[in-house]
This record gives C-alpha cells, sequence and structure tokens, in this order.
C-alpha cells in the first residue's frame, strides 16, 4: 500500500555514494505521489540551504517538505519556514565550551548551525573548512563560536575516525536532561534539544496532515533516523545503514544507497497502488 507521508534521510539513503539522484526520475515520482495524495519529506541533519541547492531545480520542488538541522527546522518547498527549535543560547555557550575542552573531543571540528548561517572557528583558507562548505554553503568562520549571538539550531562535531559512540556516550552523560547527542553516520554526532528529532517534526506534519502513523514510511541508514524509523509505522534501513538501526527497522532493502533503493521502493508502491 502506498504510504500518505514517505519520509527519507538523505546521505547514505537517498543520496547515492557522490551525493546525488535521477532528478527526472525523481520529478515523475513526485508527480505520481501528488496524483495519489502522498507527500515525499526530505528529513536530514544538512542545512535548509544545502537543501534547497539539492532540490530546488526540480519542476515538483514545490511538492516536497523540508525536515533539516535534525528537526530543528521545518520548510516547504517554496521556502517558508514553518518551525525553528533553537537551544538556548547560554545552553550553546556551555556546549561548545564544554567540547573545546573536554579530553574525549580532542581534534573535533565544531559547526554552530543557524537558521541561515553555520559557524565555525575552522580557518576559511583550510581544507577542512573547504570540505565542510559542500554540506554547508554559507559557512563563516568566527574568532569564537561563544560569542555568536544569533539562534542555533544545532551543533555538528565532527572527526577523521569513523566511530563516534564513546563521544556520544560522553556527551549524553555530561549533558543529560539538558542536550541530545547523536550519531550522523559521517563520522560526527550532531547536537540538538531533547525532543528535537526527526522523528517529533514528521509526527507535527503528519498531525497537520491528518496522517496516522501506520499511513508513515521512513527511510534511513544512521543514529539520527533511529528515533524516525522506530516511530513511522514502516521504518526501513538501507542495506548500508548502521548495526544498530537495521536492529530497530521494521524492513531492509537488499541494496544500498549506491542504488536508488528510496525511489525503486516509492515507485513499486506506486506501480502496486495503480494496478
Amino acid at each position: 500500500m502506498l504510504p500518505r507521508l514517505i519520509a527519507t534521510d538523505l546521505d547514505g539513503t537517498f543520496l547515492d555514494p557522490r551525493g546525488t539522484y535521477d532528478h527526472a526520475r525523481l520529478d515523475r515520482t513526485l508527480r505520481a505521489l501528488t496524483r495519489h495524495g502522498s507527500r515525499l519529506v526530505v528529513a536530514t541533519g544538512d542545512p535548509l540551504n544545502h537543501v534547497q541547492a539539492l532540490f530546488g531545480g526540480l519542476q515538483e520542488a514545490a511538492q516536497l517538505t523540508y525536515v533539516v538541522e535534525d528537526g530543528a527546522l521545518t520548510a516547504t518547498g517554496r521556502g517558508t519556514i514553518c518551525q525553528t527549535r533553537p537551544i538556548p543560547a547560554e545552553l550553546v555557550r556551555t556546549a561548545v565550551a564544554w567540547m573545546q575542552t573536554a579530553p574525549s573531543f580532542t581534534g573535533n571540528f565544531l559547526i554552530s548551525c543557524g537558521v541561515t548561517r553555520a559557524y565555525t572557528e575552522l580557518p576559511a583558507t583550510g581544507d577542512r573548512f573547504r570540505a565542510s562548505q559542500a554540506f554547508y554553503p554559507s559557512l563563516t568562520h568566527v574568532a569564537q563560536l561563544g560569542r555568536v549571538t544569533v539562534p542555533i539550531l544545532k551543533l555538528d562535531v565532527t572527526w577523521h575516525h569513523s566511530d563516534v559512540a564513546p563521544q556520544v556516550a560522553a556527551f549524553n552523560r555530561e549533558f543529560a536532561g539538558r542536550l541530545v547527542a547523536t550519531s550522523s553516520g559521517l563520522g560526527g554526532l550532531n547536537v540538538s534539544l531533547p525532543g528535537v528529532n526527526k522523528a517529533t517534526a514528521v509526527q507535527a506534519l503528519a498531525q497537520d496532515w491528518r496522517v496516522s502513523r501506520e499511513q508513515v514510511a521512513a527511510f534511513g541508514d544512521s543514529g539520527n533516523d533511529l528515533a524516525l524509523l522506530r516511530w513511522a509505522g514502516q521504518g526501513i534501513a538501507v542495506a548500508n545503514a548502521a548495526p544498530e538501526v537495521r536492529a530497530i527497522a521494521d524492513q531492509q532493502t537488499t541494496r544500498t544507497n549506491a542504488a536508488p533503493v528510496v525511489l525503486d521502493q516509492i515507485d513499486a508502491w506506486l506501480a502496486t497502488f495503480e494496478e
């Protein structure tokens, strides 16, 4: 049966390893979904301007809804911001100071994510800064993150190594009840307010659209997808998903994101619906 709300993560899930997708095919799929009263939601830790650059050129871009910054911001495909959930400024400063001094966080690359711009102390001429611009097009160098005064939606922390489980555990012990860290699947972790995640943001959309939980399907691969896959009526892990994601998913794809597994599944649902 075709779900009425389909939510998908981007990196490692909807996007292929090169970070792209079949634009013409997605346009066709979006037209078919609209025709049958179903909606596609992009649910990602990436910022709004990044997903707008990825999908803004589509003919059917207006049919998309964006849940970005791990659920801290929701926007329409036309660019209208529906809600934001910023972290209190004093808590941002406390978390930044701790991550910059905690032994377990040595060597991290830290980005504070605002609504329209992201901020970092990384040198603007450095390789890591330029690499981060692939995800944060408006990345801005500042002398001290603790002095950034705009509302911050999320803290993005990365390292050169891929296993961040010890760092996630250490942060969540230190900030229990105040902030939550989850693995981003990209050799890093994201920090948000408790209760701010992809699941709660998609749940709010489902309520607005009068869609039941059983009519929701979600795709993901990383720790920041766990809550969404648990909540959705159908939680689907791609074959390359982290072990903890595969363990809780209702279903698993047989192929990785190197194949267009999300579009394949949506088109399979559409084909059954149209029989």
